[in-house]
């Protein structure tokens, strides 16, 4: 078993601090930057008084965009 690696990630101005197998490491690191994007989209796009509202509205585009790439079947 591979050692775990200490990461920092930054999302929605807060920082969190990770320990992650070395192969999770660059997926979390897109997927990081990828919120963050969306987020600044909606921030831009949209009167957003609060960061939890836009993780919210992040979610929920995730959430649609997975759902959409699911058999459907599987799709709850």
């Amino acid at each position: 078993m591979s050692e775990l690696l200490k990461i920092k990630l930054t999302i929605a101005d807060r920082v969190y601090p990770l320990s992650v197998a070395p192969d999770q490491e660059e997926d979390l690191r897109k997927s990081a930057k990828k919120i963050e994007a969306m987020i600044k989209q909606l921030e831009q796009n949209y009167a957003v008084r609060d960061k939890q509202d836009v993780l919210a509205m992040c979610s929920l585009q995730y959430a649609t965009q997975l759902k959409k790439k699911m058999p459907k079947k599987i799709r709850v």
